[in-house]
């Protein structure tokens, strides 16, 4: 599909990292993009790129989404495309995070979202659309000191679900891509959020903080081995645009695009054997090796044979250098 057959798309967070590489990415294919950010620096630099309309717009402010979706509503040319983008992700022991810390966490990356969409349904049901949320494989596996942040990608991803349900017989299809690791900024702008966290900390938690702080305000290590948990291998940015032009563009797109490198793929998936396990150890199932094996099966067998049902199924295959 090309822009001559789709309208506009807007993108949330789009000052900088991912949400400015995905702006600058549809913009580069001919589609009218608006791109919102928050600060007047980072709206003229929108402004010089062709394609591209700068709009003022926090997520948590109705009256900027408002504005938002009139303004989008005046150009006449509707909106095929939202794209959720705008987050944060802060760290820190569930013990340091205050209320107010908490409620602003979940009030960009679940409330948000939720009041962004709303806004604009009524033109992305006359278009027939597509919402993409960018979420994270952290909604499907959580660790110590990723709790909060987790937390609301967790809750996005039973959004994308409900949503997806509620909106596809009225012509919306709802999609959500989960990078792991990517080359961007949102590290940086948690960091100071972060170590005031850890400098929260009391007994008995204060000296596995101090030891948290030394690793965070340590220089990045140079270690060009395996990737493993404390060996990073961020992933570029491009491997999020690939999936949102298919969740975007496909005729069928897929429910959910899992990105990253190939260690964080297993990582998802072991996990997720784990909560399958987890589920399984209860009186009322209990199956074996072999019943649950076969349950897959029939999984799979349902999916070769009914491609366009349920979760939906495309042509995105990311390249496999972006996958080791």
């Amino acid at each position: 599909m090309t822009a001559d057959t789709q309208g506009p798309v807007l993108v949330t967070g789009a000052s900088s990292g991912i949400g400015n590489h995905l702006v600058r990415h549809l913009a580069s294919l001919d589609y009218t993009v608006f791109g919102t950010a928050r600060k007047d620096d980072d709206l003229d630099r929108l402004a010089q790129i062709e394609n591209v309309v700068p709009v003022r717009m926090d997520v948590r402010d109705a009256d900027q989404i408002a504005a938002a979706r009139e303004l989008v509503a005046a150009t006449g040319e509707g909106l095929y495309g939202l794209v959720h983008n705008a987050g944060i992700g802060p760290l820190g022991m569930f013990s340091t995070w205050t209320d107010a810390e908490l409620k602003d966490l979940f009030d960009i990356n679940v409330f948000g979202v939720h009041r962004v969409t709303n806004a604009f349904l009524d033109l992305l049901l006359a278009s027939d659309g597509r919402i993409v949320v960018i979420g994270s494989q952290g909604g499907m596996i959580t660790k110590k000191y990723f709790g909060p942040y987790t937390m609301t990608k967790h809750a996005l991803e039973a959004y994308t679900v409900a949503l997806d349900e509620e909106l596809r017989r009225y012509g919306v299809r709802v999609s959500i891509v989960q990078p792991g690791g990517i080359v961007s900024e949102i590290g940086e702008k948690s960091i100071a959020g972060n170590v005031a966290r850890f400098e929260r900390a009391r007994p008995p938690f204060r000296k596995e903080a101090e030891l948290v702080l030394r690793f965070l305000t340590a220089p990045p290590p140079e270690d060009d081995g395996p990737e493993s948990e404390s060996n990073r291998k961020p992933s570029p940015p491009e491997i999020v645009a690939v999936a949102v032009d298919d969740a975007l563009f496909a005729e069928v797109p897929k429910r959910r695009y899992l990105v990253g490198t190939q260690w964080e793929g297993d990582r998802v998936l072991n996990g997720l054997i784990e909560r399958l396990l987890d589920e399984n150890d209860c009186p009322s199932h209990g199956y074996g090796r072999d019943e649950l094996v076969e349950m897959l099966d029939r999984h799979i067998a349902a999916r070769d044979r009914a491609p366009s049902d349920t979760e939906g199924r495309s042509a995105y295959d990311p390249p496999r250098e972006w996958m080791t």
